[in-house]
């Protein structure tokens, strides 16, 4: 398990602790795991605010929920599949909200419409973007969800399928398709 050794105790004793009180011991949890799970849900929400208050009610729902926990998934699985619910919780909340009112000008802009503002700090902007956010930016939030778990932060196919509630195999498919479209948006920019 990243983040353990053999010297740390384990998610599934530092959850049982805190069920039983010990507050520091949901302290270790949390440093263990929030680094990834925030990365997780900024990768789900695009919006760092969206992002850091999501982390937060995340892990109240698992101190709230910690009694509960069996130890059946693993606690970074079992994380990131409150941290999944609720993201979903937080978009539908959100249909039909506008993020924020955009001047019609840069609307256009980023549709294609005119030429970019070339000014210093957008082109700081571009020069920052990392060519994998680019290409992540243009998968499904699905492909996107699959992939992190996967491939950056490291879940075993077991616990992806749990996170996402999908089996097995319909988990390896999902992936392949999410690689697949992956590499060609890094390959040939097909953004479509």
């Amino acid at each position: 398990m990243p983040g353990e050794d053999s010297l740390s105790p384990s998610d599934v004793e530092l959850l049982r602790r805190t069920a039983a009180g010990d507050h520091g011991a949901f302290t270790v949890f949390v440093d263990r795991h929030q680094g990834a799970v925030y990365r997780f849900l900024s990768a789900r929400t695009g919006s760092a605010a969206d992002s850091e208050d999501a982390l937060q009610e995340t892990f109240v729902a698992a101190f709230r929920g910690c009694g509960s926990y069996r130890g059946e998934a693993s606690g970074r699985s079992w994380l990131f599949g409150i941290a999944r619910n609720l993201s979903k919780r937080m978009y539908r909340k959100r249909v039909g909200e506008p993020d924020e009112m955009v001047p019609l000008e840069e609307l256009g802009l980023q549709a294609g419409w005119g030429c970019p503002p070339w000014t210093d700090s957008f082109l700081e902007r571009l020069e920052r973007r990392d060519t994998l956010e680019k290409a992540l930016g243009h998968l499904s939030p699905d492909e996107r969800e699959i992939l992190i778990l996967r491939e950056l932060e490291g879940l075993s196919g077991e616990e992806t399928a749990e996170v996402l509630e999908l089996s097995l195999p319909a988990m390896k498919s999902r992936l392949h398709r999410a690689r697949l479209r992956l590499a060609a948006v890094l390959v040939g920019g097909t953004h479509g």
